[in-house]
Order: C-alpha cells, then structure tokens, then sequence
C-alpha cells in the first residue's frame, strides 16, 4: 500500500523542439511497500503554444532544481483538445536518500 509522503511545486520551463515556456509543475511523492518513492510529475500547458512548437506526445521538463524530466501526454493532441492541456511523468526512486537528491523541491528529511 502507497504511503503519501508531500506534495511540492516547482518551476521550470517546457521544451519542445529547442523553443522553451515558463511552466510551474507539481510533484507527489508516495512510499511504497519495498522502501522506494514513486514521483508523479504534472503540469498543464497551453495547447495552442504546444501545436506551434509541433508537440504531439512528448515535451521536456527543465527544472530549475533538479534534473530535465520527460513529460506525456496520454493522447495525441490536436485542435479539438482542451485549451490547457495536463502533461505527466512518473519516476521510481530507490530510497529517501536519492528522493532528496534528485526531488530536492519536495523536501524530504
């Protein structure tokens, strides 16, 4: 069973095709049962940009405190999808210890 450790906020910008957007993201992290921490990443990004800069699936996160995350989006997007659109991302980290290094805007102890 997942134990909900913090949820956080962050900011960064989306890159798709060399162009970049300021983006603010959120991250939960949950302890799982064998001592990892699964990190959901999301955020919501304007469609319109996101068709201009060729988006189909995939953009990437540049985060001011860690390391770039690569962000999905669950269909392919076209004109006749909501004006902002949620991209996400999950991530299994071995421990706590490597949750602080890699997630340090959650700010685990």
């Amino acid at each position: 069973m997942a134990e909900y450790l913090r949820d956080a906020v962050g900011k960064g910008e989306l890159e798709i095709g060399g162009n970049r957007s300021p983006v603010t993201y959120t991250l939960k992290a949950s302890g799982q049962d064998d001592g990892a921490v699964r990190v959901e990443v999301m955020l919501s990004a304007p469609r319109d940009w996101l068709l201009k800069q060729g988006f189909k699936q995939d953009a990437t996160l540049l985060r001011s405190a860690g390391d770039a995350i690569s962000v999905h989006f669950e269909d392919t997007l076209d004109v006749d999808d909501n004006i902002s659109v949620p991209l996400k991302a999950h991530q299994t980290i071995d421990s706590r210890d490597e949750l602080r290094q890699k997630f340090p805007e959650i700010g685990i102890n």
